[in-house]
């Protein structure tokens, strides 16, 4: 009897380590640049605000073409997030993955009949820190 009760022990605490790390990271947060000077002179946005729930995460950018809203369904389903600039309009269309617990998020953007596409990896570290790898296209050659 002893012995089957420190297996189920045992078992109960490796199920809850294994439910522990494959828990998915909450990125909800008001983000700043490391350098704000690495955004002078770019498209990078200076700040950031992040609110994620169970059905989406909500990009609020700052930068030098003003304040610019993202949607992404964290179920994988394609979102709509058009943004206006100077009177035009870019249609982008969104996606996300979560690969482990990074989540992988696609903006496919449509802009007088150019299609380009951006991608954007998110973790969070430990110690709270956001790490975004991107992959954008070069516009200038």
């Amino acid at each position: 009897m002893r012995i089957a009760l420190n297996t189920v022990g045992v078992i109960v605490l490796l199920s809850a380590a294994v439910a522990a790390v494959q828990a998915k990271p909450n990125f909800t947060g008001k983000w700043a640049l490391a350098d704000p000077n690495a955004a002078a002179g770019t498209m990078n946005p200076s700040s950031m605000t992040v609110t994620q729930d169970a059905k989406t995460i909500a990009l609020v950018t700052v930068g030098q073409m003003g304040e610019i809203k993202t949607v992404f369904n964290l179920d994988g389903t394609p979102a709509k997030s058009p943004i206006e600039v100077q009177g035009m309009s870019i249609d982008r269309t969104t996606k996300c993955a979560w690969d482990a617990n990074k989540l992988v998020m696609t903006t496919v953007s449509d802009f007088q009949g150019q299609t380009f596409e951006t991608k954007q990896i998110w973790t969070l570290g430990a110690d709270g820190t956001l790490t975004v790898d991107s992959t954008r296209p070069d516009f200038q050659g």
